[in-house]
């Protein structure tokens, strides 16, 4: 699972600037021990207040408050607070933050992920390209910018057919064109607005869902532990169907080929200086191909961080701080715990019903509801919004099995009123894994 352990080594750099939006602030004063006087926090109102910090400020050698990443004026007032602070390095957690990141390190002239770097791991167009003059199978796709553009790549390249913007994450804004029909509706609803910048056209992938989750140095796997997902992230935002993880066991024919086309990805791309955490996302198709969906220079969303850390013994997100700020972390030779899992049951399309409080499967170790009863849902237009979420263990070799018993639970134990799917006319299929026989 691991080659190269990282041993602990001292930091060169004395003043961060850190960007974050996640809710781990409590921890960065276990990972930063001097954190009152090197670390510089850009943070959002959420992540602050999750902290359970009664005054961050305390903690900190100065906390500014952000609400979020996305506006590129934010560039400014961040170069200031470089300047004023005498910052050394740069570090970031969340897919939002890669680029405003490396944009300060190349203005500031200071070491970490440089901007062309950071748009090969969140351009998924400049990605997909840079893999496919290399040899690997990625979809085919096409930038399009207009509505033109797009019915000509429907054209060539037939149905289904997927259109997304280039640089979101969470499976947002993806848009899937089941035939013809469906393409004149979905270009009815687009804004113009949409069109101010080129979108990514591709082909469907029939396949299974993987993902590879661990830490890279050099860009270089040295932590990678690869993930069963019934279904995606856009099947479940579209149809509104369980966010599910599952660790798979070594003994799986496909860990292997997994943790290889994620090393074969990387060397491919621009090489991430130092250690950081990486998320990566294949389809096995019918034919027995691992075609990669995206990668990403970050931790994975969803519980992820959790289960990893709760196996592995390392926090991805730490981990990925420690290694932009030039420090390194020891990691395990070995798994600490059983294999795990989470799932994330979104809202659906209706009134919530019936919810379970509490759920009483084998090796179930979290449970928790936060959904109302009599409330009325419109579904979610990204991954995060859910009505329950749980971790477990998983305890035979059989992680497809186990994921869909804890989906037959939910869907027997869950009532919605006025439920809809959201399915297009004759697109059913969409919902159904393909679960290849080979190599299982």
């Amino acid at each position: 699972m691991r080659t190269n352990p990282m041993t602990a080594a001292d930091s060169g750099a004395s003043s961060f600037l850190l960007l974050n939006t996640k809710k781990i602030v409590h921890r960065l004063l276990d990972w930063f021990p001097d954190s009152r006087s090197e670390v510089v926090l850009v943070s959002t109102p959420a992540a602050l207040a999750a902290s359970g910090l009664d005054n961050p400020d305390a903690h900190f050698r100065h906390v500014h408050s952000v609400s979020g990443f996305a506006d590129p004026s934010l560039e400014e007032e961040l170069f200031q607070l470089c300047c004023q602070f005498g910052v050394e390095r740069i570090l970031s957690t969340g897919e939002r933050e890669v680029l405003p990141a490396a944009r300060l390190r190349e203005r500031l002239g200071l070491p970490g992920i440089d901007v062309s770097t950071a748009t090969a791991f969140r351009d998924k167009f400049v990605m997909k390209s840079i893999l496919a003059d290399a040899g690997l199978p990625v979809a085919p796709m096409r930038r399009v910018d207009s509505v033109a553009a797009l019915r000509d790549f429907a054209a060539e390249v037939g149905y289904p057919a997927v259109v997304k913007p280039l640089d979101r994450g969470g499976s947002a804004g993806i848009q899937v064109l089941s035939d013809a029909d469906d393409l004149e509706a979905v270009i009815g609803g687009l804004d113009a607005a949409v069109w101010c910048a080129p979108m990514l056209a591709e082909a469907w992938i029939a396949g299974d869902f993987y993902q590879v989750n661990g830490l890279m140095d050099d860009g270089v796997v040295v932590l990678g532990q690869p993930c069963y997902n019934p279904y995606s992230g856009w099947l479940s935002v579209a149809f509104h169907v369980p966010n599910m993880n599952g660790m798979l066991p070594e003994t799986d024919p496909l860990a292997a080929r997994l943790r290889a086309a994620t090393t074969q990805v990387l060397a491919a791309l621009p090489t991430v200086p130092g250690v950081s955490a990486f998320h990566a996302e294949f389809f096995h198709t019918p034919d027995d191909q691992l075609v990669l969906n995206e990668i990403a220079c970050r931790a994975g969303g969803g519980a992820i961080v959790d289960t990893h850390e709760a196996v592995l013994g390392v926090n991805l997100h730490g981990a990925g701080l420690l290694g932009q700020a030039g420090r390194r972390v020891p990691l395990h030779d070995a798994p600490t715990m059983p294999r795990q899992g989470f799932a994330h049951f979104p809202p659906a399309c209706g009134v919530l019903r019936e919810i379970p409080v509490r759920c009483p499967l084998p090796n179930v170790l979290t449970y928790s509801v936060s959904g109302e009863c009599g409330r009325a849902y419109h579904g979610a237009e990204s991954l995060g919004p859910t009505v329950a979420k749980m971790t477990f263990t998983l305890s035979t070799s059989d992680v497809r099995a186990e994921l869909r018993q804890i989906e037959q639970w939910w869907e027997r134990n869950t009532v919605w009123e006025n439920r809809t799917s959201g399915v297009p006319n004759g697109a059913a299929w969409l919902l159904q894994p393909t679960r290849n026989a080979k190599n299982r």
